[in-house]
């Protein structure tokens, strides 16, 4: 057909869509070139393809492309295999193979025959595991095809034959790439306690797919909160009011404290911890925390303000080894962090324990520090920050 009654066409196409699409550029190929023509051009959003006696033409949205063809060697292609795909390319068993490489999804759009070709189904799944959906029902239980396919997407286990979704060492293979394929794993697999455990690791939130007995596991749920602090809400109650887990959940995500037991609420450090992760966690907080009646009272400000390390998190210790008073004030010497770096300065008279740390918090440039004290064998309570310092002048 002539290429100017095509374009006639096009235009007339074009006009019945209306300003969604445009023709930025009319690309006429022939039948036989390349495919890696018109994979480029599905690749780039290609709007449509009308095909003539011996020619086809490529309508593209608002994409503009210098003229002549483009080849698959010339610039890496993720093609898009939509319902564009012409249907001589479908069952052509080296062009869809070409196109699942590039892109496992594309399998969706092959010939029925080749959906059943052990071969061009591992191409697809080795390159997007979700590909599995698209491959023949007998293919879903191949042992090997699947461990492929959970490889590379750990998801693709809800894809796999009933069979396979109940063999331990492809439901392991599932999990450790995305967690929450526990939930596609048979039954008996979900109480599994190793499975369940490398599940959470990859994400915590796994512990709601595994059976409800792990939930009370003290080793299962501090696997999970470290992960996901928000994975506390799927604990056993006694679990909640376990104040290293809790700790453990807050860390890693302060909202996590609205999932603990009230008692814990109420623990100062167990709020500064959450509220140091996330300012928002005070809200979960005990009305106490929160009043003037608390001493020191939990606000965002005072969260920045202390220095003082809650036990556990693996803070630096500042031994201070001397305190005494002066006519100008409260004369400290200190060793700062594992090089024992000195350090000593006077604070005035009136100051807090508070002051003391932020000095060699700066010192030591990071974090939050355990502060020891002269004659003391345990560090400072962050709950005491607001002590005088003068009460530990010797």
């Amino acid at each position: 057909m002539d290429t100017g009654v095509f374009r006639r066409l096009l235009i007339d196409v074009l006009s019945k869509l209306g300003d969604r699409h445009r023709v930025a550029q009319v690309h006429c190929v022939d039948r036989d070139a390349d495919v890696g023509t018109v994979l480029y051009a599905l690749h780039h959003k290609a709007c449509m393809v009308v095909s003539g006696d011996s020619d086809f033409f490529v309508l593209f949205s608002g994409v503009v492309l210098p003229p002549g063809s483009m080849r698959l060697a010339e610039e890496p292609l993720r093609p898009r295999m939509t319902a564009l795909m012409l249907p001589t390319f479908r069952a052509d068993r080296e062009r869809v193979l070409e196109a699942v490489r590039q892109d496992g999804s594309a399998l969706g759009w092959a010939d029925a025959k080749l959906r059943a070709d052990p071969g061009v189904v591992h191409e697809a799944v080795r390159k997007h595991g979700g590909a599995l959906q698209f491959a023949a029902p007998e293919l879903c239980m191949d042992r090997d095809i699947v461990l492929e396919a959970v490889r590379q997407d750990g998801s693709a286990l809800r894809f796999a034959g009933e069979n396979l979704r109940a063999d331990r060492e492809v439901v392991i293979e599932a999990v450790r790439k995305h967690g929450m394929a526990l939930q596609f794993a048979a039954v008996e697999l979900r109480g599994d306690r190793d499975i369940v455990i490398q599940a959470v690791q990859q994400e915590g939130w796994a512990l709601g797919c595994a059976a409800i007995e792990l939930c009370s596991d003290y080793e299962v749920m501090l696997e999970a909160v470290r992960q996901n602090g928000r994975a506390l809400g799927c604990a056993d109650p006694a679990l909640r009011a376990d104040r290293d887990i809790v700790l453990a959940a807050v860390r890693q995500n302060g909202r996590a404290l609205g999932c603990a037991d009230a008692a814990l609420r109420a623990d100062f450090e167990v709020v500064l911890e959450a509220a140091r992760q996330s300012v928002a966690a005070l809200e979960y907080a005990s009305e106490d925390l929160r009043s003037d009646r608390s001493d020191p009272v939990l606000t965002p400000a005072s969260v920045r303000a202390n220095p003082f390390a809650v036990g556990g998190s693996g803070a630096v210790v500042c031994s201070v080894s001397e305190l005494t008073a002066t006519d100008c004030g409260i004369a400290f010497r200190a060793s700062v962090g594992l090089g024992g770096r000195e350090l000593k300065g006077t604070l005035p008279w009136g100051t807090s324990l508070r002051h003391l740390g932020a000095q060699l918090r700066i010192e030591e440039g990071k974090g939050y520090i355990y502060m020891v004290l002269p004659g003391g064998v345990a560090p400072v309570r962050p709950v005491d920050v607001n002590k005088r310092l003068a009460l530990f002048v010797s």
